[in-house]
């Protein structure tokens, strides 16, 4: 089963299960598209998915969470204890935050410019030049002279 089509099950299932005609669901789709979506033969957007879970009263996180733990071929129980430990990993090697609310602050060339400040300020304590800083972090001497003088949390 592909992912279209294991998405199209299970908003299908859920659809059923609430009583809910094809027509009931046309202020978030025709129901021509809905077919199409259900048999896994169109793809959704994601506003469409969002509107279509309210009309079916359900998150889309939800649609999207059974659809993989059926592709999984795992029970929804058993999808989310693996979840769950993946998501306890990503947090703990900070691949997610775990603040609410928190976004992407700084992008790779902030995390590298923090990174490479970091190394400056360690090796620049340790009396080494600016010159053999740059040598050993293989570093442009601009590079260094910007993080030289910098202290923690500003850049």
């Amino acid at each position: 089963m592909e992912y279209l089509e294991a998405v199209g099950y299970v908003l299908r299932e859920i659809r059923v299960d609430a009583g809910l005609r094809r027509e009931d669901c046309l202020r978030a789709m025709s129901r021509e598209y809905l077919a199409s979506v259900e048999r896994g033969r169109q793809a959704i957007s994601i506003a469409k998915l969002r509107s279509l879970c309210e009309c079916l009263g359900v998150a889309p996180s939800l649609v999207l969470f059974a659809a993989e733990a059926h592709l999984a071929s795992l029970e929804l129980g058993e999808y989310q204890a693996s979840q769950e430990r993946q998501i306890q990993e990503y947090v703990a090697t900070r691949k997610l935050s775990n603040e609410a609310g928190a976004s992407a602050r700084q992008g790779v060339r902030g995390r590298q410019a923090e990174k490479n400040r970091k190394a400056v300020q360690h090796l620049r304590s340790e009396g080494l030049t600016k010159a053999e800083v740059a040598r050993k972090l293989g570093i442009g001497k601009t590079t260094v002279d910007r993080h030289w003088h910098t202290p923690e949390g500003e850049n």
